[in-house]
């Protein structure tokens, strides 16, 4: 079943989510100490309008309602404010008011855009993922949006087939961090 993230639910989707943040192999995180990146997460995940607050992320649950992938989105307006919420809690986890986790922009104008696609490795192969994805075309056009978008790591083509597979199409590249993204729309019905 998919359902909005709950508060309790950060324990769970942490691991998730990580996932992506080792496969993107930022200096900016690799230089953080693991438990001083999770509080920092954790922080992020209860705020209302950080990049990975549990308001823009949906779950799919197991039998017990344990999250096993997620998928966090958000419209290309709200770029401005997703990452501000979180330099508030820069002191409390000893991070300095001027550091910088994520600074590229990811969405380009007029765009609801899927941030993070995530499955429990426990998961893979069973559909999560293509069913996280067919949820999103619905909540752009409940928030006005009439594309969606993605950016996929070149150096991942197991991704890239299933969002081809889905209706996305490359529409240019960009850089995020040290890394190569082809830059995927799909138009919403």
């Amino acid at each position: 079943m998919i359902r909005k993230a709950k508060l309790t639910d950060f324990p769970l989707v942490y691991p998730i989510l990580k996932q992506i943040f080792d496969e993107m192999d930022m200096d900016t995180i690799k230089a953080l100490p693991e438990s001083q990146f999770y509080d920092l997460m954790k922080h992020g995940f209860y705020s209302p309008h950080y990049r990975y607050s549990h308001n823009r992320m949906w779950v799919e649950t197991d039998d017990l309602d344990r999250p096993i992938g997620l998928i966090v989105m958000y419209g290309y307006d709200d770029q401005g404010l997703i990452d501000i919420s979180l330099k508030s809690a820069y002191p409390k986890v000893g991070l300095p008011l001027d550091a910088v986790i994520f600074s590229d922009k990811e969405a380009l104008p007029h765009e609801w855009y899927l941030d993070a696609i995530a499955v429990s490795p426990k998961h893979w192969g069973k559909g999560i993922g293509q069913k996280l994805i067919k949820i999103a075309p619905e909540i752009a056009r409940q928030n006005g949006y009439k594309k969606i978008s993605l950016n996929v790591d070149q150096d991942n083509p197991r991704a890239a087939r299933l969002y081809d597979y889905v209706g996305f199409k490359t529409t240019s590249t960009m850089t995020i961090g040290d890394r190569m993204y082809d830059h995927m729309i799909k138009k919403v019905n």
